[in-house]
């Protein structure tokens, strides 16, 4: 009987190593894809009428048409301080990801510049900035949706985020964004580019609205399980957020179980996700959109 045991809690392990290294290839395959797109919507559309989506890739434009430094490495180069950053305090497995997300579209955005292509067509400001913010928010869904984010003012917003009273990332996403465009309008002296720029990061945050979740929308998350010490300890530890812990009874089970109640922003959807997968893959789920949260960690109440 004992030998019998042994050998389930052997095969139960080989199975969630097994998972979790499929889990791991997906990742990598979708950051690989999330990357390309990237890079074709900024090569094809965006860097060639002086446009960007906003966040590093913004700045990398500038510095491209000033001082004609290569894109990817630009981009490379502004997201290093932020990458120690966020190592130490962002999480391991969350910087990780973006760190090898940033590294591979840094090196896409140089490596398939397209431009034959790019001389031979003749595409309008309007066109372009449609299909690059498309194709960008189609390749940041997709890296978001590994657990990874593209770096830049995405991963700046957080980091500001955990080192001041600031208490809406949203809010720091747009000052960060305004910021970044309206350097673009300064440097280029052509108030279209600004506002084509601010019509494909729009386009950008919607496609990932409609693919993912969305961009600047919180979520209220329910889940019902019976291991609530695991799960809480890693929503305070990996996400930093609170929790609400409700007692309760299954009406099918009459057993005891635990509704943790937590209120989170888009980076943080797929984290959620891993947490409760890894710590009870019994445990139900349930995410919903919350029109505004106001409090602490988002909204000023006073506002």
């Amino acid at each position: 009987m004992k030998e019998s045991i042994k050998d389930i809690i052997v095969s139960e392990d080989k199975k969630l190593k097994k998972s979790k290294n499929y889990r791991i290839f997906i990742d990598i395959v979708l950051i690989v894809i999330g990357a390309f797109l990237m890079s074709l919507g900024m090569n094809l559309f965006l860097l060639p009428h002086k446009m960007t989506t906003g966040g590093a890739s913004g700045i990398a434009t500038v510095l491209y048409y000033l001082f004609h430094i290569p894109a990817g490495i630009a981009i490379l180069v502004i997201n290093i301080p932020l990458f120690v950053i966020s190592l130490t305090k962002l999480g391991l497995k969350f910087s990780i990801k973006t760190i090898i997300s940033t590294v591979i579209y840094s090196v896409f955005v140089d490596i398939f510049t397209f431009s034959s292509l790019v001389a031979n067509s003749n595409i309008d400001l309007f066109t372009a900035c449609i299909f690059g913010g498309a194709i960008v928010g189609v390749g940041l869904s997709l890296t978001f949706k590994a657990g990874a984010s593209s770096g830049g003012s995405d991963l700046l917003a957080q980091i500001i985020y955990r080192f001041t009273s600031i208490q809406s990332i949203s809010q720091i996403l747009l000052v960060i964004e305004v910021i970044i465009i309206s350097s673009v309008i300064f440097v280029f002296k052509d108030v279209n580019l600004g506002l084509y720029s601010i019509l494909s990061m729009f386009i950008s945050t919607k496609v990932i609205d409609v693919l993912f979740e969305g961009i600047y929308y919180t979520r209220e998350v329910k889940i019902i399980t019976k291991k609530k010490d695991e799960i809480i300890a890693k929503i305070l530890g990996e996400l930093g957020r609170g929790a609400t812990i409700m007692k309760s009874i299954g009406a099918h089970s009459n057993e005891t179980v635990y509704m943790i109640i937590c209120v989170i922003t888009r980076p943080q959807i797929a984290k959620i996700k891993s947490i409760v997968r890894s710590c009870d893959k019994s445990a139900l789920l349930y995410i919903a959109t919350v029109n505004e949260a106001i409090g602490t960690g988002f909204k000023n109440i006073n506002n």
